[in-house]
């Protein structure tokens, strides 16, 4: 595995030993159906197949949206391996001075139904927070529809309260904590995190080039070390990114092979780290892959991966005359239009 100093090592197709005509393929899709992607990039055991951006994208830091809860997972899993939290451990207990009552049933939720995300909650209560409310209060006094543990729904709220507990056990907001013991040991700088009530929000908001993206798909890649450093054990990340919880009710398809902690499972195997509109971080350890996106798109991204970038790996190197440069260049001047459109649509 080759890790990253200032940027990235390149290699060609042919080093790679990947399908040249297969990605040409995939950019002549990503154009003729105007897939608005911002940045993208391929790693191979940690050396890069390619990097693109739209003009003016170029290490952009942006909002990465859910990609955000795994880093959360991360900072969660570095606490577990130091005996300091539990997956075993009663939420409530780290709340308990903050509240006059809370809804029957939360004496039994544990660590693992937030990063599961199992609370049981009837909704989502944390998108219609404002600062005039008490986040935690209201999180205790959501009704309960089932048992923590019984139910998956995808929950903000839910990472939001493990980012919670992150301050309280370590007196740091979690973009602190991960500063120390994740972003400086792998290379990530001037990370920017939001705050509401003096927590981080841990279920969205982060900000992150592909780049950045790239280096942490890398570090789960190489499974929770960068180098010869053990940032989180090896076996927490395997029970993360590894089917904790059914969720073949889901209504998006893609979402339908399982969650872990805070990571969902791939339809073709492995696991992702994913975002609205079409943030992602995919993982492949059979061809050691990692393939990263910053998009503002509606239409499903992975098969982008699946299709087109896993099946070139199958098919291997051959001799061609297309020339991936081109089509990077084309891919550059094409988001231009579908930016500018973005850029009103977001007014």
């Amino acid at each position: 595995m080759v890790f990253p100093k200032k940027e990235f090592n390149k290699i060609s197709c042919k080093e790679a030993d990947v399908s040249k005509a297969h990605l040409v393929d995939m950019f002549e899709e990503i154009i003729e159906e105007n897939i608005n992607i911002h940045q993208m990039i391929l790693l191979h055991e940690g050396s890069k197949v390619f990097e693109v951006s739209a003009n003016g994208y170029e290490d952009k830091k942006e909002n990465v949206y859910s990609v955000s809860k795994s880093f959360t997972s991360i900072a969660i899993g570095i606490l577990i391996d130091r005996k300091i939290l539990s997956l075993d451990d009663y939420v409530l207990f780290y709340f308990s001075d903050q509240l006059k009552k809370y809804e029957k049933g939360y004496e039994k939720l544990q660590l693992r139904h937030l990063l599961n995300m199992t609370v049981g909650q009837v909704s989502d209560r944390f998108i219609a927070l404002t600062p005039q409310h008490n986040p935690v209060e209201i999180f205790f006094n959501t009704e309960l529809k089932a048992d923590p543990g019984e139910e998956f729904m995808y929950s903000n709220f839910a990472t939001y309260m493990l980012s919670a507990i992150i301050t309280k056990v370590t007196g740091m907001t979690l973009n602190a904590f991960l500063k120390k013991h994740l972003y400086d040991v792998i290379g990530l700088e001037d990370i920017d995190w939001p705050e509401f009530s003096g927590y981080s929000l841990g279920c969205t908001g982060l900000k992150l080039s592909v780049k950045d993206m790239a280096r942490f798909g890398l570090f789960l890649l190489n499974e929770g070390m960068w180098e010869d450093k053990q940032i989180v054990s090896k076996a927490y990340l395997q029970e993360a990114t590894s089917k904790q919880v059914d969720t073949s009710k889901e209504s998006i398809k893609l979402n339908r092979f399982g969650y872990g902690y805070q990571f969902w499972i791939n339809e073709f195997g492995d696991y992702k780290a994913a975002g609205l509109y079409n943030q992602l971080i995919i993982i492949n350890k059979e061809k050691k892959l990692v393939f990263s996106c910053v998009a503002y798109e509606e239409k499903p991204l992975t098969p982008l991966f699946s299709d087109y970038i896993l099946e070139a790996f199958k098919s291997g190197w051959k001799e061609t005359d297309l020339t991936l440069r081109d089509y990077l260049k084309k891919f550059k001047n094409h988001m231009v239009a579908l930016i500018n459109k973005e850029e009103k649509e977001r007014k």
